[in-house]
């Protein structure tokens, strides 16, 4: 028994011994920058300790190596094709594996222990990540922001980490999975991310769900951590949520600032201005403030009077109204009061909302004529008023149905 013992004392001396002495030539290498040549030595050490944490904690520093040097040709030479192309992925593997076998794992003098590893290949994965999203291949660029992220959040680089996990939700957003997209916005917003983007992004994937709890947090969470200036850009999501709270009185508050805002602030893209323009009149005229909305187009249309935007919203100001006054006349008829019925429908007052609502659709028809909502509130308008229907119109609407 005791020879046994000694028998497996000296093969595991020798293993050590041998591996130790192994590592050496590796490590003897990267201080030689000799990386390729590091790369052979490892590869035998890695046959005889499969199991030791020193030598993944090697290999983790040697594809670092191969990584560096692949960098300095291709920067020497913008036609260099890299050799090494997966070495910061073996990299991390490797670091994690070390850790997995021996927490307590410590490098050779001059090498990177695999934490300090994993934060320094947290670029250099973040930019393969780029790389793959650039060239359409989403899943494969997730994985890599995941690492990216992961390895930045060891850093305490919570920013870094933030930018990495939007990556990485735009990526699931390209791929149609609104459960991920969300999980990767909402760490993007835990690590501080400062782009109104994400918090608006979150936003509609809630109110998708009708989650108004949620919709409300992230708004919040929004205003408290952007600056003052990215505020305005969750103006737009802001008056989705009052839309679909039925809080109309902080609607066209919130309207009124953001008008406001654009009036000081004006953008150097006018057509910018103009679209949070058209937002503004299309909430308002969903939340009924009719005349407010046609205040605020009428001063657009001042400037611009042949934007579509302004003229369509103008007419859809009259249309809804329309549908207000047939709204009261199915009401009455449905009480049988078929005289009050009567008297709104042959008002003329309910005539002229109707006429007025067919010139403004006419006249964003002129200024743009392939909109499908308003051809369609159009020849309605049209056929209500017992007008003739262009066949051009016609044709244009069903030809969007037919796409559709």
């Amino acid at each position: 028994m005791k020879k046994l013992m000694l028998i497996l004392l000296g093969i595991f001396l020798s293993t050590s011994l041998f591996g130790q002495s192994c590592l050496d030539d590796v490590w003897q290498c990267l201080k030689n920058e000799q990386a390729p040549k590091a790369k052979k030595f490892l590869e035998e050490c890695m046959k005889s300790n499969p199991d030791n944490a020193q030598v993944w904690l090697m290999k983790g520093n040697v594809y670092y190596r191969l990584y560096e040097s692949d960098m300095k040709k291709l920067n020497a030479d913008p036609a260099y094709k890299l050799r090494y192309p997966n070495a910061p992925i073996e990299a991390n593997e490797a670091f994690l594996q070390a850790l997995k076998l021996d927490p307590k794992v410590e490098p050779k003098a001059g090498m990177m222990g695999a934490n300090l590893g994993q934060r320094a290949l947290a670029i250099p994965i973040y930019e393969m990540g780029g790389v793959a999203k650039s060239a359409g291949k989403y899943a494969e660029a997730i994985q890599y922001y995941k690492i990216a992220a992961h390895n930045f959040e060891l850093g305490e680089e919570s920013q870094n980490a933030a930018i990495t996990y939007y990556e990485a939700a735009v990526c699931y957003m390209f791929l149609k999975d609104a459960q991920n997209e969300k999980l990767m916005l909402e760490k993007a917003i835990n690590n501080g991310f400062t782009m109104a983007e994400a918090y608006s992004e979150l936003y509609y994937l809630y109110a998708a769900e009708n989650d108004t709890a949620k919709c409300e947090s992230i708004l919040k969470k929004g205003m408290e951590t952007l600056k003052p200036e990215a505020q305005i850009q969750l103006a737009e999501a802001r008056m989705n949520y009052y839309s679909m709270v039925g809080d109309n009185e902080h609607l066209v508050a919130l309207v009124d600032e953001v008008l406001a805002h654009i009036k000081a602030n004006p953008s150097a893209k006018k057509e910018a201005d103009n679209e949070m323009i058209g937002i503004c009149a299309n909430y308002l005229n969903n939340c009924k403030a009719y005349d407010k909305a046609e205040s605020v187009l009428k001063e657009a249309l001042a400037s611009d009077p042949k934007n579509f935007k302004f003229l369509s919203q103008m007419g859809y100001r009259y249309y809804e109204e329309m549908h207000d006054y047939m709204d009261k006349v199915k009401d009455l008829q449905n009480q049988k009061r078929w005289n009050d019925a009567n008297t709104i429908n042959l008002s003329p007052e309910f005539k002229q909302v109707k006429e007025t609502a067919h010139e403004w659709c006419q006249r964003a028809y002129e200024a743009y004529s392939d909109d499908l909502d308003n051809n369609k509130r159009l020849r309605e308008l049209k056929v209500l008023l017992q007008k003739e229907i262009p066949q051009e119109l016609n044709d244009k609407i069903n030809a969007h149905i037919k796409q559709d």
